[in-house]
């Protein structure tokens, strides 16, 4: 008899083991791919005073070249199942505090993912690649409109 009570309750905890499994088998799941999470990244730290512009890699420069926009450029993100790790590559207007615009960067990158994804964000990196003044960049912009409409 209490053989037969301890095989049935090993058998409960078997089966009730067996139906969390299958539980969990059709959970539904929200994921975001890196490209999204890039973005909402992007479009928020184009809003943080001090920064002039983001700096993209080869590819984004060869798609900018040919008229084309990279909504991502300067932004690389790594997104798991519950967080995202992010690095940005800025050019910081001069005479702003680095500091102080990684800081307003960080914030509002972390509170635009979160918001839009229920990410949390563990690591905002952000890298300076250049220094310029507004008018030197607004410069900078108007040449390579310029050459642009030379290529088409």
């Amino acid at each position: 008899m209490m053989e037969e009570k301890k095989y049935n309750e090993v058998n409960k905890v078997n089966e009730e083991k067996a139906e969390k499994e299958k539980e969990q088998k059709h959970e539904s799941k929200l994921t975001f791919d890196n490209s999204v999470v890039q973005k909402i990244a992007a479009i928020a730290v184009r809003e943080v005073p001090g920064v002039l512009d983001m700096e993209g890699g080869f590819f984004s420069g060869i798609q900018e070249t040919f008229g084309g926009y990279d909504a991502t450029k300067g932004i690389e993100a790594e997104v798991g199942e519950k967080e995202a790790a992010i690095d940005v590559s800025v050019i910081l207007e001069y005479g702003v505090s680095a500091v102080k615009v990684f800081q307003q960067l960080q914030e509002v990158v972390k509170q635009s993912v979160k918001k839009m994804t229920g990410l949390d964000v563990v690591e905002v990196n952000c890298k300076v690649v250049d220094v310029m003044t507004r008018k030197e960049f607004n410069l900078k912009n108007k040449k390579e409109e310029e050459n642009k409409s030379g290529l088409k």
